[in-house]
């Protein structure tokens, strides 16, 4: 065997004649892999896996209960979008309108009636979503309900102006 000859058979490995170099990094790229589905599910088990519940998961609906509420909740949801969509705008515009020189003390007045119509309309919604839902419900079911909604309120309540942060509003 030659110099040349040697080097070559080195550079590949006893298991069917794949090139060392070439098996290192298939390994490296398998190893890779493999850790980033590792670190994926890691994080998947802490973000989704500690998420409170949704308050009706905590109220052991049928399978019929579960249908109506879902079909009501999809219906609430969509509708719950456009008038948040209404109420984002609404407040963009009124930053502006605060915001611009000289300012319109009749136009930002008649922005504030705006977003009053639209928080209306935003509670009128979740009230007769609320009073949807409660028909499904048993009294068990909505005593527990309405208890949890009350709890969750509490939990998430701080008065002041939304650029605040959380701990300064308490």
């Amino acid at each position: 065997m030659d110099r040349h000859d040697l080097s070559r058979a080195d550079r590949y490995s006893i298991h069917g004649g794949c090139p060392v170099r070439q098996y290192i990094k298939i390994l490296a790229v398998i190893f890779s892999v493999a850790l980033n589905v590792a670190f994926l599910v890691g994080y998947g088990i802490r973000t989704f896996g500690d998420r409170p519940k949704f308050v009706f998961e905590e109220l052991d609906l049928s399978k019929d209960q579960q249908a109506r509420v879902e079909a009501g909740s999809d219906r609430f949801l969509r509708a719950l979008d456009e008038i948040g969509d209404k109420m984002i705008g609404a407040h963009l515009e009124m930053i502006d309108l605060v915001a611009a020189d000289p300012t319109d003390r009749q136009a930002i007045e008649a922005k504030c009636q705006e977003i009053r119509a639209v928080r209306h309309s935003m509670q009128s919604l979740v009230v007769e979503h609320l009073l949807e839902d409660k028909q499904v419900l048993t009294a068990d079911q909505r005593t527990k309900f309405f208890a949890l909604l009350k709890s969750r309120i509490r939990a998430q309540a701080a008065p002041g102006p939304p650029w605040l942060p959380v701990g300064a509003r308490e």
